[in-house]
């Protein structure tokens, strides 16, 4: 049925966008070295931060890499917020994929019941809940990174950042969710009403004993 297949459509784009997000929260290079914005002399010099890691690499292939060298209270607060918000978003997100495979028609458990028809619209909230945070997260850091590119323009610094390959997963990422989310739960609308009420059965009228009286019941 056509709601069926949006249901595995649903499904398929929250297992990528899942993967998308996990992926954003562990990748090192929300922000990297502008090569075209740093001075000659940095050229070769590749240097990239992440929410839990920051390297530079020399040379090409070596990488010196540190968790921030400094104790979680130490760190910036936005940075501490964008963590909590990925680490959410990916925990929404593997939530999200096991609610929607249980939401499925061809999962036999919870089948015949309304509580397939709500599990499946809490994946779907749980899959928008993780797109918005991974997209607000990854677009919040991406803001402090323009704002911080034109402080290093101005005081013409040697050094400036600009967006990271995670950034661009992260928006991808988010948006699936979204649309996973939305898919998931309106297939999901319908469902229960049709559930609710038993199947009306007809019954037909019953002829008493004799003449021409009928009762109906």
């Amino acid at each position: 049925t056509m709601s069926g297949s949006i249901s595995y459509l649903g499904l398929v784009l929250t297992l990528i966008s899942t993967i998308g997000i996990i992926f954003t929260t562990i990748y090192r290079e929300w922000k990297r070295n502008s090569v075209q914005a740093s001075q000659q002399v940095l050229d070769r010099l590749y240097s990239c931060e992440g929410l839990w890691v920051r390297c530079t690499s020399p040379t090409p292939g070596q990488f010196q890499c540190d968790d921030y060298d400094t104790a979680l209270l130490g760190l910036p607060p936005s940075l501490q917020a964008q963590r909590a918000m990925m680490c959410i978003a990916a925990i929404a997100a593997v939530a999200g994929i096991v609610a929607g495979a249980l939401g499925l028609q061809c999962i036999k458990v919870m089948e015949g019941s309304n509580a397939k028809v709500h599990t499946g619209r809490a994946g779907g909230g749980l899959m928008f809940l993780a797109g918005a945070l991974t997209i607000a997260a990854v677009s919040w850091y991406a803001a402090d990174v323009v704002y911080q590119f034109h402080v290093e323009v101005i005081t013409n610094q040697s050094f400036t950042y600009e967006f990271g390959s995670a950034l661009y997963v992260g928006w991808i990422a988010g948006g699936c969710a979204l649309i996973s989310g939305a898919l998931m739960a309106c297939c999901n609308c319908g469902n229960e009403e049709t559930d609710s009420y038993p199947a009306y059965t007809y019954k037909p009228p019953k002829a008493s004993g004799g003449g021409n009286n009928t009762e109906y019941v």
